[in-house]
C-alpha cells in the first residue's frame, strides 16, 4: 500500500509540474533602436524546456492569406543564450528554422527583423510607426504552441508611441495571448496614432469598436472619417443579419 501511495503521489506531483509548466508564458520583448532603417530587435524567452533541441521557426503563411511567404528572409543577426547568459550555438537546418542545443531549460533567442512593407501580410517599421503582422514578425516554437504568450514593447526611444492590438492588455506596453494561434491572428500597430470608439450591438450583445488611424488631417476630418467607417460597419452588419443562409448538401449557400 505504501508503494502504491508513493506511486500515486509521484504521478500527482508530475501532473502538477506539467500543469504549471503548461501555464508558464513565453515572453517576447520588442524594441526599435534602429527604426529609421526599418529594423526591430526581438528577444524571446523560451522557458521550462525539455532537454532536447529547441527548434525555432518563422511562419510561411498568414491568417487569411495562405500563399507561401518567405518571412525568414527578413531575419538576421540571430543569437541564443542559456539562462546563465552563456551564448549557445545556433544551427540552421533549413531556411525557415534555427535549432538550439545544450541549453539548461531556458533559451533567450534574439534577432533583428527588417521590416519595410506595410500591408496585411508583412511588417513595417519606420520613424512614425511599427505595423506588425505577427507571422511576419515573431519566431516561435511549434512544440510550445499551446503555451500562453506575453509580449512587451520597449518604446523608450519612440516619443508618444502607443500600442493598439486585440491582444489582452496587461499594461500600456505589455500584452497577452492564451496560445500561439490567438497570437498569430492579432496584428499590432504602434505609433503616435489617434483613436475613435463606438459601440455596436448584435444578437443582443454590445461590442466596442475601435478605429486606430495615422493621419495628417484635422480632428474634424478624423471625426468624419470615423463616422463614415461606423456607417459602413453598421450597413455590413445589417446585411449579414438579414442575409438568408441555406444549407444544400452540407454546403453553406447565400
Amino acid at each position: 500500500m505504501s508503494v502504491y501511495k508513493s506511486f500515486v503521489s509521484l504521478l500527482l506531483l508530475c501532473s502538477l509540474w506539467l500543469s504549471a509548466t503548461a501555464q508558464e508564458p513565453l515572453r517576447y520583448e520588442v524594441s526599435f533602436p534602429n527604426a529609421e532603417h526599418h529594423e526591430a530587435r526581438i528577444r524571446v524567452h523560451f522557458n521550462h524546456l525539455p532537454e532536447e533541441v529547441l527548434a525555432v521557426r518563422m511562419a510561411r503563411s498568414s491568417p487569411g492569406r495562405y500563399a507561401l511567404h518567405e518571412f525568414a528572409k527578413n531575419v538576421y543577426d540571430v543569437k541564443a543564450f542559456d539562462g546563465e547568459g552563456n551564448e549557445l550555438e545556433v544551427y540552421r537546418p533549413d531556411p525557415y528554422e534555427w535549432q538550439v542545443a545544450g541549453h539548461n531549460g531556458e533559451v533567450f533567442f534574439e534577432y533583428t527583423l527588417f521590416a519595410d512593407r506595410i500591408d496585411g501580410t508583412y511588417a513595417a517599421v519606420n520613424e512614425r510607426q511599427a505595423h506588425l503582422n505577427i507571422p511576419a514578425t515573431f519566431a516561435y516554437s511549434e512544440d510550445l504552441k499551446y503555451r500562453p504568450i506575453e509580449v512587451a514593447f520597449k518604446l523608450d526611444e519612440q516619443e508618444n508611441w502607443k500600442v493598439a492590438t486585440q491582444l489582452k492588455q496587461l499594461n500600456d506596453t505589455a500584452f497577452y495571448a492564451p496560445n500561439l494561434y490567438y497570437f498569430m491572428d492579432s496584428p499590432v500597430q504602434a505609433g503616435d496614432f489617434d483613436v475613435r470608439n463606438w459601440t455596436s450591438s448584435s444578437n443582443g450583445k454590445d461590442y466596442e469598436i475601435q478605429l486606430v488611424l495615422h493621419h495628417e488631417g484635422t480632428e474634424e476630418e478624423l471625426d468624419r472619417y470615423a463616422e463614415w467607417t461606423r456607417r459602413i460597419v453598421e450597413e455590413q452588419k445589417l446585411y449579414l443579419e438579414n442575409c438568408p443562409i441555406l444549407i444544400l448538401d452540407g454546403t453553406l449557400s447565400w
